[in-house]
């Protein structure tokens, strides 16, 4: 690494005398021209050896250009606009740049590193990226702290060097639309990067999605308590977060659940407990609540909600009280009865609970009485392998029928 630190700083030493008279000019593209090579062949070496290794480890293939700065400030900058079909995009790197950065202690560290951050540009572009800028720049901060993680042995003095060029480019100019992060921010992002990718079990995906988790907890060096991303932060991340799929997923299967149903129920429940004889545990009385949503038809409903019970449960050697939480889908159908009174609907029906005692098969048997517009008493039994217990409750109905029945009416 040392060798290679020195062959860097003799070369761009030459790349800035030599480059002003060599190769093509191929354009002019954010303050910088554009050139296919630094003007010293050793140096060109270093830098595609550098760039074929960055592919290979993020999964991206791209075009590598050189470019001087109009504004002699050192810069560099990915691009997503491509030649090819093949191409995540192009990257620039600056000949000031990159004589700036071999004034520097570690200086082709601090090289590799610039190099890293834009190849992770190209990655959050091969991934449909959507998040704000700096969002961006500190997740590309942290996937190029796991790529020297992860690919190289830095001592304690080179990660610090390392720290300190991405602090540097840091700033607090708050409202600038292209602002990157606070100097905490943008080191913070390089160290959680590095230290994640000393876990040696990862791969770049998995940095991928922890770096997105990183940066929205907006917890730099993650020094406070933690925090969770919030659902805004998640959707904000878009389709190549796990979490925003999983969330926008949700969101859209409950709306349309929602969408199709006609009532809400609540019932307190009333359980008398039951005995498992494979493990030789009892469950005693307990009480707790049901509520979910029904769908109603013509002289049945399908039931799909949750149940929560408290239980004693009296072990072989102890006891204890647990709170069990199953989901529960039943189906009811209208019974008619002749002796019981023409207020009263009776039913019958199956129900299926799915929980943390396994699987459980019940029937049902209740009536529910009409109350007022849109509200019923609901009264049932539920005896099965997993139940034993007594609701009793309300069914209000939020939808007679549904809104697009309502347009056709109008």
């Amino acid at each position: 690494m040392k060798v290679l630190a020195y062959i860097f700083v003799i070369s761009n030493f030459f790349a800035l005398n030599f480059s002003f008279g060599q190769c093509f000019l191929a354009t002019i593209s954010n303050g910088m021209e554009i050139k296919n090579s630094t003007g010293n062949t050793e140096l060109d070496k270093i830098l595609h050896n550098q760039e074929v290794d960055l592919e290979t480890f993020f999964g991206v293939n791209i075009n590598l250009f050189f470019g001087i700065e109009q504004s002699r400030s050192g810069n560099a900058f990915f691009s997503p606009f491509c030649s090819s079909l093949y191409c995540n995009g192009q990257i620039v790197l600056g000949t000031y740049l990159m004589t700036e950065l071999s004034q520097k202690s570690d200086s082709y560290i601090r090289l590799v590193a610039v190099f890293a951050h834009e190849f992770a540009h190209a990655m959050q572009h091969k991934y449909g990226w959507s998040g704000n800028s700096k969002w961006r720049e500190l997740h590309a901060d942290y996937l190029a702290g796991y790529y020297l993680g992860k690919n190289s042995s830095l001592n304690q003095s080179e990660v610090i060097s390392t720290f300190n060029e991405f602090s540097s480019h840091g700033s607090f100019d708050f409202n600038n639309p292209d602002f990157h992060g606070t100097p905490e921010e943008r080191g913070c992002a390089f160290l959680e990067g590095f230290k994640y990718g000393r876990l040696g079990t990862t791969n770049v995906y998995n940095a991928y999605n922890s770096g997105k988790n990183y940066i929205t907890a907006n917890n730099p060096c993650n020094k406070y308590k933690p925090q969770r991303a919030t659902p805004l932060d998640l959707l904000y991340l878009a389709g190549a977060a796990p979490e925003a799929a999983i969330l926008i997923g949700g969101l859209a299967i409950v709306g349309s659940v929602i969408l199709f149903s006609n009532d809400i129920y609540i019932r307190p429940t009333l359980s008398f407990g039951f005995f498992n004889k494979q493990n030789q545990i009892k469950y005693k009385g307990g009480f707790g609540w049901s509520y979910g949503l029904r769908k109603q038809f013509n002289r049945s409903a399908l039931e799909y909600g949750v149940n929560i019970i408290r239980h004693k449960v009296e072990y072989p050697s102890y006891t204890d009280v647990k709170q069990f939480t199953y989901f529960n889908v039943n189906y009811l159908h209208n019974i008619n009865l002749k002796f019981v009174p023409s207020r009263l609907q009776s039913y019958g029906g199956l129900g299926l609970n799915l929980g943390g005692n396994g699987i459980g098969v019940s029937g049902i048997i209740g009536s529910y009485l009409p109350l007022i517009d849109r509200f019923s008493l609901d009264f049932r039994y539920e005896l099965g392998n997993k139940t034993n217990q007594i609701h009793f409750g309300l069914i209000f109905k939020y939808q007679k029928e549904y809104l697009w029945n309502k347009r056709k009416q109008r």
